[in-house]
């Protein structure tokens, strides 16, 4: 259930169209750098940036922009290699074809295998298994197909066709958009190897989803409109997809509970905090309750079927794809299936599955009161910031500016992105702990030759403050390969390749300004310094 729009800030977004719920996945292996790739840059320190041990491959960990142009140049090249071996399917050619004649979503059902008797059977004790220690009832028993990992790959290779959209503009969506220019002025990503491509190469990646097709009443059994189970197999499927079956229904189950579509719920989140809370509570629900094929009693009613052998998962494809996921990807797209599942199944513990439902039909708006069990009891929510008004009168005025795009970013976003950088768990941690607020707002000049990024953020005591200073200096060094510079007592200065940052610590605040102009970052920038922002939060 994610979408394209927002992937240059995390990977977890996949096509809109299939609202792909992807299941839990093991840890992919360490990228490998060819030879030529293995020089440190001298500005980088060699001990926490490239592994020099002979008796180990050379491994890369993103942590700084440097180390982000290293990363892309290596997908790029596997992506070409990619589109390669597109261009040499005989299958990949008549499905270009196809797009003559029919929509893409039509070419999309042409690959979908309706599930075999035996699998279906098999799914069909899967969910009622999974009904039962979910606590919902199943009302009737979705339409699932299978689709296997070499024709998803195929699909993939008509990325360009497929998902180009000329009306999806940037005006249309605002989640996220602010990050993803941050993300770009800093050297965090990378233009030539974008949303797109990511997607392109990462469209492998799914073991299974529960979603809605239009029309679905032509893909018998179901009605129009209700979700179907895709599963990554070929025909039939291995045991080892219990989990995911059981994953996806669960999902399906909580539609039935909500009476929601799960892709309204998605598109009516109104920033990437409030997206980031809904994936914890859908998928960390998913997860916690799945079952897999070694559970008893399900083990005894599975011991019938005729399952697939293990090779039909296609396990190197799938690798492959992971590999296309930067740390900071993997880290915020898995978050949901990990951190999530664990903060509902402390819920659980302590209130009971009970809990779990009234969280479906009324989830929090922040991942914050997720992380922190005492702030979802006492119903905490995120400081309401006002300065917006003051920026756009006093810096950003109404005559050279279009209006922001704005988005609160949210504590685990905040989190991760320390964590990456710094490969400090502890000090990202401390850091994001106490978050209050943040608002990050994307500023572009009326004549489209400037843009800039502000980011707010906050902390709820002074303590906490210092911490999230502390922190955010770290990642602002380590992101920048250790070349920012201390300006004033209370700024860093950085000027990169693809844009200019600064980091602004001000008494109950810290501010990041970005720009593509530096002259335009420094004037922001001293704008900020000097102006009293005092009082200019609440509580809602």
């Amino acid at each position: 259930m994610f979408s394209t729009r927002h992937v240059l800030f995390v990977i977890a977004i996949a096509t809109l169209s299939l609202v792909a719920c992807a299941d839990q996945v093991p840890t992919a292996e360490p990228l490998e750098l060819p030879a030529e790739a293995q020089e440190v840059p001298s500005s980088v320190e060699p001990d926490v940036a490239v592994s020099r041990d002979p008796d180990r491959p050379v491994t890369l960990d993103i942590y700084s922009y440097q180390h982000v142009r290293i990363f892309a140049n290596l997908k790029l090249e596997t992506l070409e290699q990619e589109k390669t071996w597109c261009d040499e399917q005989p299958e990949v050619a008549e499905l270009r074809g196809m797009l003559n004649d029919y929509e893409a979503e039509d070419v999309w059902r042409s690959l979908l295998i309706p599930a075999g008797e035996q699998d279906l059977a098999a799914v069909r004790i899967v969910a009622e298994a999974t009904a039962d220690a979910r606590g919902i009832p199943m009302q009737e028993l979705p339409p699932v197909f299978l689709i296997s990992r070499t024709s998803l790959r195929h699909y993939a290779c008509l990325t360009d066709e497929v998902w180009e959209d000329e009306s999806d503009e940037d005006e249309d969506w605002t989640i996220g958009r602010p990050a993803s220019h941050l993300a770009l002025l800093i050297g965090q990503d990378v233009e030539d190897y974008g949303n797109k491509e990511q997607s392109w190469l990462s469209a492998t990646l799914y073991w299974g989803w529960y979603g809605e097709i239009e029309d679905a009443d032509e893909l018998e059994p179901g009605e129009d409109g209700v979700g179907q189970v895709v599963i990554v197999s070929a025909a039939p499927m291995p045991a080892a997809f219990v989990g995911t079956i059981s994953h996806e229904l669960v999902h399906f189950l909580q539609d039935q509970w909500t009476d929601w579509r799960l892709h309204d719920w998605y598109r009516d989140s109104q920033t990437t905090d409030e997206l980031e809370a809904l994936r914890w509570v859908v998928e960390g629900d998913a997860t916690l309750n799945e079952l897999y094929a070694d559970v008893s009693p399900l083990l005894e009613l599975l011991a019938d079927i005729e399952w697939g052998p293990d090779e039909h998962s296609e396990y190197d494809l799938w690798y492959r794809a992971y590999g296309a996921l930067s740390p900071e990807d993997s880290a915020n797209l898995y978050a949901a299936y990990e951190q999530g599942s664990d903060a509902l199944a402390a819920l659980r513990a302590e209130h009971g599955q009970s809990a779990i439902d009234e969280l479906l039909l009324d989830p929090p708006e922040s991942s914050e009161q997720l992380i922190h069990a005492e702030k979802f009891d006492s119903d905490e929510q995120p400081f309401n910031l006002r300065d917006l008004a003051r920026l756009r009168a006093e810096i950003f005025t109404a005559v050279e500016w279009d209006e922001p795009i704005v988005d609160r970013m949210g504590e685990q976003w905040l989190s991760s992105l320390i964590r990456v950088a710094s490969k400090r768990p502890d000090i990202a941690r401390k850091a994001s702990t106490g978050w209050g607020s943040d608002q990050m707002a994307l500023w572009q000049s009326e004549d489209g030759e400037t843009e800039v990024v502000t980011w707010q953020i906050v902390f709820d005591t002074p303590k906490e403050h210092r911490e999230g200073v502390s922190g955010l200096r770290r990642w602002f060094y380590s992101h920048t390969a250790n070349e920012a510079e201390p300006v004033y007592a209370n700024m860093l200065s950085w000027d990169g390749p693809s844009g200019s940052a600064r980091l602004i610590t001000r008494p109950n605040a810290v501010w990041l300004v970005a720009s593509d102009d530096p002259d335009i970052a420094d004037e922001v920038a001293a704008d900020i310094r000097s102006t009293t922002w005092t009082h200019y939060w609440s509580r809602p």
